[in-house]
This record gives C-alpha cells, structure tokens and sequence, in this order.
C-alpha cells in the first residue's frame, strides 16, 4: 500500500472513530431523556401491580418495600445510573412485570419485527429508486405524472388505514391471508404449508411498511436525479455518445444517489419505529407491540430497552449513511 493508500486509511479511520464516538453521546443523551420521560408518566409499576389498592389492602410499609425490592426508593439519577451501567455491560435489567431478564426478550422480538422491517426497507430502496429514476427520465410525460400521483396517493394514507384495508379485502373478503398473526394455527400442518402462512401474514405488513417510505425515497432521487441529468458533465457524456443507460447509471446516479441516502437512512430507522403501529393493526408480536405493553404496565427497564433500540436504528442508519456518503462522493473530506 503506498503513501496515498495509508493516508486515505488512516482519514478513513479517524473519521470512523470519531463518528462512532459521537453516536455513542447521541446515544447516551436520548436515553437520558427517555428516562426523564419515564419518570413524569403518572404512578409506577408498583401502583400497576397492585392494582390500585395497594395502600388499603397491604399497607405502606408493605408497598415500600416492594419500591425498594425494584429500586424505586433510589434517587432518579442513582437509578439511571445503575441501568446505564448495566446496559454497559450487556444487562437490559429484568422486567417489572414480566419477572424475566429484559435482553433475551427484547433479542426475539426485535428478530420477529426485522421479518418485516427488512422486506420493508428493501422495498423502499429497490422500488423508490427505481421510480425515482424512471420519472426523472421521463419527465413530464404521462408515466412521470401517473407515478407521482401514486407517490402522492401513498404518502396521503396513514399506515393504519392501509394496513386496514389490506386485511379488509385479503382476509375479510377473499379470504386469502389469516386475519391477525395470532390467527395462525401451526399444529399439524406441514412445512410448506407452515411458510405459505408466515408468507401470506407477513407480505402485506410489510407492505404496509414499505409504501410511504417508497414514495419519499422516489421523490427525493427523481429531484435529484433531474438536477443531475441537466448538469454540465451529464450533456458532455451524451455529446460524446455514451449510451443512455451509461449515462444514466454511471454518471447521473452516482452523484443523484446522494441526497437519496439522506431519505433512506431516516427511513430504515422510521420503519423501525413504525412497527409500532403495524404490530398493533396485524396483531404481531414483534417489538413494537412489547413496547406499548411495557408502557402500558410502567415497566420502565422494558420501555427504556425497547425505546432505546428503536433510537438507535434510527442513530446508526444514519451514521452508515454519513459512511455511505464519503465513499460515493471522494469531493466530500472526512471531518
């Protein structure tokens, strides 16, 4: 490797470092205000426990202890600190409510929540950039306006209505799919069968997913690609007759992508989050449905874990994106 290469490498990797060093304070200033937050919902776990007669059935003495058993007596920032360092060292805490270490739990689910937000995402990026791409190239021809409407019909309905409407008319009215994730029977069924059921609950949450992100993703590489296209570069390339297709993919995209990684990036982590709200329409049991249970019972060690995880999908898709873009545009210095 000559001079050149080690200096670019060792850019390269300061800059990694200092990124990876800034997504660890992100991270630790959004757990303190999920923690903060935490603390202002009304009651605890103990009042969810007890069910609300705690005082008069078992006494304050009693309750007290059961405070201090959980370390609820403990001062908020001796209690932040304590699972702060937990979480250092790989302990997630056990949950309230559940009696049960928080890790292996919140591991599983998040597993069955990334079956959908992976086909999800690929979606997002395959499709969004490929209509991006198509409607910068024919634009304002009818196959531009057909795919911005589209776009525009897709960012106008709320994930819940789409998720609705598609077990309306798949599970309701055709009969197609089951109804809900929990409506799949697996005893005595066969393999292909078995993978048939997962295919047919899974496709359409995730294309509940998919589609707003989608139409972000094509809206954001079809402005970008047009500005690309008009660029002085791109009419030198056509001048000396390279091919359409050459133009297009290897000079327009590479710089139109840019601008695209940006909406990408935001939308891998809104993905994430948005489970939350597929998993209660599709009655799936991934890590959004885990959290709203969390902070249904207050169990705070579950709802910091859930809710950190989900920040941080949204914290390292875009630390990959700041990577992505320095490696696709050499006119951007790694600072």
């Amino acid at each position: 490797m000559g001079k050149f290469g080690r200096c670019f490498m060792d850019d390269f990797m300061r800059f990694i470092i200092k990124r990876l060093g800034i997504t660890a304070v992100l991270l630790v200033i959004i757990s303190m205000i999920i923690f903060w937050i935490c603390q202002l919902m009304p009651g605890d776990a103990v009042d969810m426990m007890l069910g609300g007669i705690a005082l008069q059935s078992l006494g304050e003495t009693t309750v007290e202890d059961l405070r201090k058993e959980l370390g609820l007596n403990l001062p908020v920032y001796q209690q932040y600190f304590k699972w702060a360092s937990g979480v250092i060292h790989g302990d997630l805490g056990t949950s309230y409510i559940m009696k049960a270490p928080i890790a292996p739990l919140v591991i599983s689910r998040l597993k069955t929540s990334l079956l959908l937000a992976v086909p999800a995402s690929l979606m997002m990026i395959v499709c969004g950039l490929a209509l991006g791409i198509i409607s910068a190239v024919k634009e304002k021809t009818w196959i531009d306006n057909s795919i911005s409407f589209v776009s525009l019909s897709m960012l106008s309905v709320p994930a819940f209505l789409t998720g609705s409407l598609f077990i309306y008319i798949f599970s309701v009215k055709l009969n197609w799919i089951p109804p809900a994730f929990n409506a799949i029977n697996m005893e005595g069924i066969g393999f292909f069968q078995m993978m048939g059921s997962y295919f047919g609950i899974l496709i359409f949450p995730s294309l509940t997913l998919g589609f707003e992100s989608i139409a972000y993703v094509n809206r954001q590489t079809r402005a970008s690609m047009i500005e690309e296209l008009k660029t002085n570069y791109v009419r030198t390339a056509v001048l000396k007759g390279v091919p359409p297709r050459s133009v297009v993919m290897r000079h327009a995209l590479r710089n139109g992508l840019l601008p695209a990684i940006t909406v990408i990036a935001f939308n891998v982590g809104q993905i994430i989050a948005g489970t939350v709200i597929i998993e209660a329409v599709f009655s799936y049991p991934g890590i959004g449905a885990l959290m709203v249970d969390a902070i249904k019972f207050r169990d705070v060690p579950l709802i910091l874990a859930t809710m950190l995880i989900i920040s941080a999908s949204y914290v390292f898709a875009n630390l990959f994106a700041d990577i992505l873009y320095t490696q696709l545009n050499p006119r951007i210095k790694y600072a």
